[in-house]
């Protein structure tokens, strides 16, 4: 299969919900070629790309007690699944400034 040919199929699974495995084996494709191209052509794509990511903050923005504090002040998440809980009141201040740089 040509670079073309892989390009195409790595764009479509991007646009997928799905694993790389179920990609792969719903278009007839051998994993392990899928995988390397995967990974080929997403990191030539964009090598140092910014991911966009969602801030949001909990209502309850009080400063919380150090020791043990009781609920988040806001959680970012990123397209990827990775979240980053925020328990700092500094660190939540500090964010807008931090993700326009």
């Amino acid at each position: 299969m040509k670079k073309q040919q892989w390009q195409t199929h790595v764009q479509a699974f991007n646009k997928t919900g799905l694993s790389k495995r179920e990609y792969a084996d719903s278009h007839k494709l051998v994993y392990h070629q899928f995988v390397y191209w995967s990974q080929k052509i997403n990191k030539a794509k964009s090598p140092n790309a910014f991911i966009p990511v969602n801030v949001t903050a909990t209502p309850q923005l009080q400063p919380q007690p150090k020791a043990a504090p009781a609920a988040p002040l806001g959680v970012l998440e990123c397209p990827n699944g990775a979240r980053l809980v925020i328990y700092s009141p500094e660190l939540l201040a500090l964010l807008p400034s931090l993700l326009t740089r």
